[in-house]
């Protein structure tokens, strides 16, 4: 072979061919010539349209890294496992042939340099979910280092049901509080007090464990989910001064708060429930059934429900009562908008009116 018929090196090509070409080359293709060396993460990275790129972490059993595009690029999938002590991470050919392969047997040394790569590559937005055999220290670290990269969160997931530590559910706390949605499926000690600033202003918030919600400091939210899943007795938004605090808040101020539902019943049947809201069970026949409920199990109803009171809830706020005796209507002064309040006695919520 001549000098002259040598193959042209794909990197001596100059750059607007370049990124022609790389427009016809698979995802998975582009990420394992960014894998190569430094260098070519680099040139792979000045070819790549900026702001395109948006990544899906889920640590579970089976891990999954989800790489995807804007444009016409076909997503491209990284599954992860975990054989005795080794985890290892993978990215396959359609014939299922290895492409590339990352092991440790720790798996936040596998994730964090991945990240670094991400980030610097493709600059990707990402969404975030830790599964239920994720230890709460491997997710704090893994939040802690996606911050450290400037990458921007658009979802974050503990799905967790184990407790965890108040310094690691302050440290989410304020380290999502700008982001559009968050989950906290994880239970935290019953001692735990916090209060929020008016800077938090997640999109779409649900709690599993919000017995310590002050629920005023969330009307800069868009939609707040709180249940009542704890085996913690005591609730700070049943104080009628607290959902009372939330409504006049949001009466006065121009709050981005469109809806908020709590929920005193989550683990409750749909039977105990539906009696209870139509109004065929009083209130003191429902604690002393609860007794009954956990001690015979006939069926689900382990925790102390939260029971609303609306007529404690309304006392000094300006409403409107509607054809529900469960329901009223609400008017914002510095707009007009009107939102619903409804109370049942396992149920609270606010919603604007579209």
């Amino acid at each position: 072979m001549t000098e002259f018929s040598k193959a042209l090196p794909l990197f001596r090509l100059p750059l607007i061919p370049l990124t022609k070409i790389s427009r016809y080359m698979h995802l998975r293709e582009i990420l394992l010539i960014s894998l190569a060396s430094k260098k070519s993460a680099y040139i792979i990275r000045c070819l790549l349209p900026p702001n395109w790129f948006f990544l899906q972490m889920s640590f579970s059993e089976e891990s999954k890294i989800f790489l995807g595009a804007k444009g016409p690029w076909a997503p491209v999938i990284i599954k992860g496992q975990k054989t005795g002590d080794v985890y290892e991470l993978q990215i396959a050919q359609h014939n299922g042939v290895v492409s590339h392969r990352w092991t440790s047997p720790d798996l936040e040394d596998i994730v964090k340099p991945m990240l670094i790569h991400f980030a610097l590559t493709f600059n990707p937005t990402i969404s975030i979910k830790f599964g239920h055999i994720c230890h709460q220290d491997f997710a704090v670290s893994v939040l802690e280092h996606v911050k450290q990269l400037n990458l921007m969160i658009t979802s974050l997931k503990i799905l967790s049901d184990a407790n965890i530590s108040p310094e690691n559910y302050e440290h989410i706390l304020d380290r999502c509080k700008n982001i559009p949605e968050l989950v906290l499926s994880s239970e935290v000690t019953s001692d735990f007090q916090y209060r929020v600033g008016p800077d938090f202003s997640v999109d779409d918030f649900l709690v599993r464990d919000g017995h310590w919600m002050h629920l005023e400091d969330f009307s800069n939210c868009k939609k707040v989910t709180v249940w009542n899943s704890s085996g913690h007795t005591q609730q700070t938004y049943a104080n009628p001064e607290v959902p009372r605090a939330l409504i006049k808040k949001w009466i006065d101020s121009d709050c981005r708060l469109e809806h908020i539902e709590v929920s005193g019943y989550r683990f409750f049947s749909k039977e105990v429930t539906s009696v209870v809201e139509n109004g065929f069970v009083s209130m003191n026949l429902l604690k002393l059934s609860y007794v009954f409920f956990r001690t015979t199990k006939h069926i689900e109803g382990y925790l102390y429900p939260v029971i609303f009171n609306f007529n404690l809830i309304l006392q000094g706020l300006e409403f409107r009562q509607t054809a529900n005796s469960h329901s009223v209507e609400i008017t914002r002064r510095c707009d007009g908008k009107k939102a619903t309040v409804k109370c049942r006695p396992l149920r609270f919520e606010l919603k604007v009116i579209d």
